[in-house]
């Protein structure tokens, strides 16, 4: 079964994971999917909230200020898969990736909140959430230091997805690891 699918970019095109989200996108695009991908880096999307956009975060329907942003909801709203492909830095996804969830995942469009004031997921639509990410330090290492990407990612972005949503996560360390890469994303 084919789906829609938005790939967030944060790798840098002249940096040495690059090929890690080249590659991803080449894998779904060979299993028949319809692929978007967002750069972070060669689109330019803005890394930080502006005070105005701070100061309207919560106001559902009027908290979406400027066009890159728009671009990104819209996006999002198209999808049924989101791959986010980033390097690790310090066990954690890059600052760019971090500021690009703050500005798009917003009230009223990743999430909302119910009449109990509780949140509710805003993300149904989404029946697949993955990583594909790289780094320096193996599955130990970044498992003793909480491994931050997947917790955010996997957990805390998954709650708002669909109840049935799956989840795949990817962590390459070179070229010859690609194999895992193409075995787990070919099975979207």
């Amino acid at each position: 079964m084919t789906m829609r699918v938005l790939v967030v970019d944060s790798f840098d095109p002249d940096g040495p994971g690059a090929h890690t989200a080249d590659a991803a996108v080449e894998v779904l695009a060979e299993a028949g999917h319809d692929v978007r991908r967002i750069s972070l880096v060669t689109d330019e999307f803005t890394p930080f909230m502006s005070t105005a956009e701070r100061l309207v975060y919560h106001d559902e329907g009027s908290n979406i200020l400027t066009d890159e942003v728009r671009r990104s909801v819209e996006a999002l709203a198209w999808a049924e898969g989101l791959l986010f492909a980033y390097p690790t830095v310090c066990f954690n996804p890059p600052a760019r990736l971090k500021a690009w969830m703050d500005r798009v995942l917003l009230p009223g469009v990743a999430f909302g909140f119910d009449d109990a004031g509780r949140v509710a997921p805003g993300l149904t639509h989404i029946r697949r959430l993955g990583v594909v990410t790289s780094g320096p330090h193996g599955r130990i290492a970044t498992a003793r230091a909480r491994d931050g990407g997947r917790r955010m990612i996997m957990r805390a972005l998954r709650m708002n997805c669909a109840k049935t949503c799956r989840r795949t996560f990817v962590s390459v360390g070179g070229p010859g690891e690609h194999k895992a890469l193409s075995r787990k994303l070919s099975r979207w």
